[in-house]
């Protein structure tokens, strides 16, 4: 049995859920300009609360990466905030 007939018998006995998730793993490894599968209407059958939720957190990390800010920022803003104290 060759490695290819391996991983089809063990994708095979993953539910429809667990695929997706390890297509996503897989799309991680591979160059970005193969990002194929984005958003749960891609995704074929029904999509449970939790995957929403999952899928959803993962849009917002995407969106809030780009206004990520330095430590020197973040200190700057704190101390402009509330202060310093001692």
């Amino acid at each position: 049995m060759t490695l290819q007939q391996q991983a089809y018998g063990l994708i095979n006995q993953l539910s429809d859920e667990s695929v997706y998730a390890l297509i996503q793993v897989m799309m991680r490894m591979l160059p970005h300009e193969h990002d194929d599968v984005k958003t749960e209407e891609d995704r074929p059958g029904p999509v449970s609360s939790k995957m929403k939720a999952y899928l959803r957190m993962q849009e917002l990390r995407k969106e809030t990466a780009k206004y990520e800010i330095s430590e020197e920022q973040r200190a700057a803003a704190l101390d402009e905030k509330y202060g310093t104290f001692g």
